[in-house]
């Protein structure tokens, strides 16, 4: 007997996967970034932070209200953070950074759509959690888990 219940242990498996996951993404986007004469590629748009930087804010202030276990705000804030980074993908695609562009906006659209589903599983997590209480503390695990990969995401690729 570990003394940890069988959802919480789930919730530790998933998170421990997805983590494997997302380190092989960010392992490629390094070694292609740190190959390359040139990142971003010349002529290819470079990222902005401003949109980006206010969906990062978003999200910690998301990871502080599951922490005080206010699913509906966060849930809400989450929705938030997918329709900003719609926004910023179309805004993206408007100055030219497309999956055709080459490696650089394949491996970008790659990451941060990856993350942006598992945005979306977390909203589904959070809902149950809403009508099931047991869930609350899996959603708080999930919903830290996913604010942690983007911030890992925003130093590496917007940042660094």
């Amino acid at each position: 007997m570990t003394g940890i219940s069988n959802g919480r242990m789930g919730m530790m498996l998933l998170v421990g996967t997805e983590t494997i996951l997302f380190s092989s993404f960010i392992g490629v986007y390094i070694v292609l970034r740190a190959a390359a004469s040139n990142w971003p590629p010349l002529g290819t748009p470079h990222l902005s932070l401003d949109l980006s930087s206010v969906n990062t804010a978003i999200l910690l202030f998301s990871t502080i209200q599951v922490y005080r276990r206010r699913i509906g705000q966060t849930f809400l804030l989450g929705c938030l953070f997918l329709l900003l980074q719609a926004l910023e993908f179309l805004r993206l695609y408007a100055r030219g950074l497309t999956l055709q562009t080459g490696t650089y906006g394949a491996l970008f659209y790659t990451l941060i759509t990856c993350h942006g589903l598992h945005v979306l599983g977390g909203l589904v997590i959070l809902s149950v959690a809403f009508r099931k209480a047991a869930w609350v503390e899996y959603a708080e695990l999930y919903w830290h888990f996913v604010t942690g990969i983007w911030l890992v995401l925003f130093a590496v690729i917007y940042i660094v």
